[in-house]
């Protein structure tokens, strides 16, 4: 502790040991332990630094500037000792001799980019401004071909005769729909709750089963079936201004009649005895497919309702 104290009191008093770097006045507790002085160094005991020797001797620099002013000149040396080396490939030396145009006017390396390199480029800017029309130099030729580029561009179309013959033999045929619109009909009808893709399924099943037990098209058998189940006329009645109303048949359109006749098959589905729906739906198809559904008495009745009332078609 008497020696800290003396320290502390040299360097309050600002007088310097030799040999002896001064402590400073840290507060600590009894339980740390100070840390051990630590001698200056002399300026004698420390070494001369050697001087570096240089890894690359003054003899490679020009041929390396040379080589970054010609690139052209460096792909031939790099090809030519790439064959004297053993087991050099004839592929190496071909994809070094093989450069674009590019590549050999703006190298990768930025930082390898000499003045001259920017002389010949300010010329070649120089020279297209003036109107010069040959080019000669390869940056005057890439300059050119940035500048002027519709020679290089093909905007005509030429057909081949082949797509020529595949456009006549397509010009009488009428795209396809993505869905047919009376099976879309269907699903829509058939649909609860606006859950589409559960009615999806169910439609797709039916006409599954009505086709693996026809053995035809299931589009095509629902299109005949709704053509032949659909009614033609339907009653209504009006008013004729005077106490009494009077019924007159009207003629329904194409969609009313499917209507009508997808009504009638998914309500004598549901009287059918089967836990599947789908099944029930294609049995029903079938059935009224060979002209034996309950529906076909609906439309009878339908038709005589509108011929009894035939009379008062006139009415308005």
């Amino acid at each position: 502790m008497s020696l800290v104290r003396s320290c502390i009191r040299l360097r309050s008093q600002h007088v310097k040991m030799p040999g002896m770097a001064l402590l400073r006045s840290v507060r600590y507790n009894s339980t740390d332990i100070p840390k051990k002085p630590v001698p200056a160094t002399t300026t004698s005991e420390t070494k001369p630094t050697q001087p570096i020797k240089e890894t690359q001797p003054e003899a490679k620099k020009p041929a390396k500037l040379a080589q970054l002013i010609s690139p052209a000149t460096s792909t031939t040396t790099a090809a030519a000792k790439s064959v004297n080396k053993p087991g050099s490939s004839l592929k190496t030396s071909s994809q070094q001799t093989k450069k674009s145009l590019f590549a050999e006017i703006y190298p990768i390396d930025k930082e390898k980019v000499t003045e001259e390199d920017l002389d010949k480029w300010i010329d070649a800017v120089r020279q297209l401004k003036n109107g010069k029309q040959n080019h000669e130099t390869a940056e005057e030729i890439y300059l050119g071909q940035i500048t002027q580029p519709e020679p290089y561009i093909n905007r005509s179309f030429e057909p081949t005769i082949e797509q020529i013959e595949e456009t006549y033999a397509y010009s009488n045929k009428e795209v396809p729909l993505k869905a047919d619109p009376i099976v879309q009909n269907l699903v829509n009808v058939i649909m609860r709750h606006g859950k589409k893709a559960l009615a999806q399924k169910t439609v797709s099943r039916a006409l599954y089963i009505v086709q693996m037990k026809l053995r035809k098209d299931p589009i095509e058998v629902l299109k005949e079936t709704l053509v032949n189940l659909g009614p033609l006329v339907k009653t209504r009645s009006i008013s004729t201004g005077v106490a009494k109303r009077t019924i007159i048949p009207v003629a329904l359109n194409e969609r009313q009649r499917n209507r009508f006749a997808i009504g009638w098959i998914l309500e004598a589905s549901k009287k059918r005895k089967n836990n599947d729906f789908a099944v029930r739906l294609a049995e029903e198809l079938i059935n009224a497919y060979n002209g034996k559904s309950s529906g076909y008495e609906k439309r009878l009745q339908m038709h005589k309702a509108a011929m009894q009332q035939r009379a008062n078609i006139s009415i308005k």
